[in-house]
């Protein structure tokens, strides 16, 4: 009988304890399974144009400390479209679940999750479902329950998401309309399309909602 051929698992995790845990939880995945554990966003990347082959699974932590896990992820959606791709992280803040999942995230598990539960859910992913955490359900059926409204907000051109960025950043629309290169009629023509699809009355409460979305 031909022996399973060795999957490979790439673990992108800065802190030792729980890169150890991620260790532990992909050694009781079923069949033959190498682990590779890189600590930053820099080894990530250096390991993928190493030309190493697709690793059939990868486990993210979002707090990276050179750059977002957000971005890691999509590097590895870009580079391998198939491979379930999870984060496991402290951060259950809605904003970084519905980015990640934007990304190419297909699973949020939490790290207090025991090692079984964690090796659970990668099983789960291989399978082809989304593990969730259960701390985290609730906010994906209110944001499931909000799909008129996410239709809504998926219909913002660039311009306009270009524009609620600068004003995140405390621009004022003249200075808006300078770095994006328009008049200011343009920005203004901008705010009142921003206000009647986010359904807003207020330039504060149209970043405040693009943010709890994840749009910027």
């Amino acid at each position: 009988m031909q022996q399973e051929a060795q999957r490979t698992a790439l673990i992108i995790e800065d802190d030792p304890t729980f890169g150890e845990v991620m260790l532990s939880a992909v050694h009781q995945l079923f069949g033959g399974w190498h682990s590779v554990l890189v600590h930053s966003g820099a080894e990530a990347t250096e390991w993928l144009e190493s030309g190493a082959p697709a690793p059939s699974l990868a486990l993210v932590d979002l707090g990276l400390p050179d750059v977002s896990g957000i971005d890691v992820i999509g590097q590895l959606r870009a580079r391998f479209p198939e491979i379930p791709i999870l984060v496991v992280s402290v951060i259950s803040a809605e904003r970084s679940v519905l980015a990640a999942i934007r990304a190419g995230a297909r699973g949020y598990i939490l790290k207090d999750e025991s090692v079984g539960q964690i090796a659970e859910a990668l099983e789960q992913a291989l399978l082809g479902n989304y593990p969730i955490s259960p701390a985290l359900a609730r906010y994906l059926f209110k944001l499931a329950g909000a799909a008129e409204l996410t239709d809504g907000l998926a219909n913002l051109t660039p311009k306009e998401l270009e524009l609620l960025r600068h004003l995140a950043r405390g621009r004022t629309y003249a200075e808006a309309g300078q770095e994006m290169g328009v008049a200011i009629s343009t920005v203004q023509t901008h705010i009142r399309n921003l206000y009647r699809k986010l359904d807003v009355h207020s330039q504060v409460q149209a970043v405040t909602k693009a943010q709890d979305r994840g749009l910027i």
